[in-house]
């Protein structure tokens, strides 16, 4: 009977192993951008023009998640919701929130002393507009140029009527 009670105890940790492995494997292997741009029909264009932009180095889930592991798994469990709506045919005219001010200012990204480095172009308008207007607002094609619902650089007089538009 012990020798019977043992291996039972054995099973159930390689059953826990090989579930923790592939969670892990599944985690890893979700988080690629390769993985995102999989959804062809939903995703297709976004990750076509995110491949030709300037931040193709950078991890979708590096922008679209705040920093940490909570905004990680908030974006992982929002991926999640919408692959289930695109393979259940659920169309809902919800979008995903746009990058935050976080995401672009995460560790190794663009930092407040970057943006605003004397002598750096636009170095004024940024320190003029940190903290009160979202990245995005102004710099909306930067990771996805050719996306229809995207914008190019947003003009200056569109939020300010009295500006010029160079």
């Amino acid at each position: 009977m012990r020798g019977r009670l043992r291996l039972r105890w054995w099973g159930w940790v390689l059953v826990g192993l090989v579930v923790a492995g592939g969670g892990l494997a599944l985690n890893f292997w979700s988080a690629r951008s390769e993985f995102c741009g999989s959804c062809h029909t939903a995703m297709g264009s976004h990750y076509a023009s995110w491949s030709a932009s300037s931040h193709s180095s950078v991890k979708c889930l590096d922008c679209h998640s705040d920093p940490g592991w909570v905004g990680y798994y908030h974006s992982k469990a929002d991926g999640v919701r919408n692959a289930l709506e695109y393979f259940l045919g659920i169309h809902t005219r919800r979008r995903s929130e746009p990058p935050g001010r976080a995401a672009c200012q995460r560790p190794g990204c663009h930092s407040d002393a970057d943006l605003t480095a004397v002598g750096l172009a636009g170095a004024e308008t940024h320190a003029r507009h940190r903290g009160s207007v979202a990245c995005v607002s102004c710099h909306g094609d930067v990771g996805h140029r050719d996306v229809a619902e995207r914008r190019a650089v947003v003009p200056c007089s569109e939020c300010h009527p009295s500006a010029q538009t160079p």
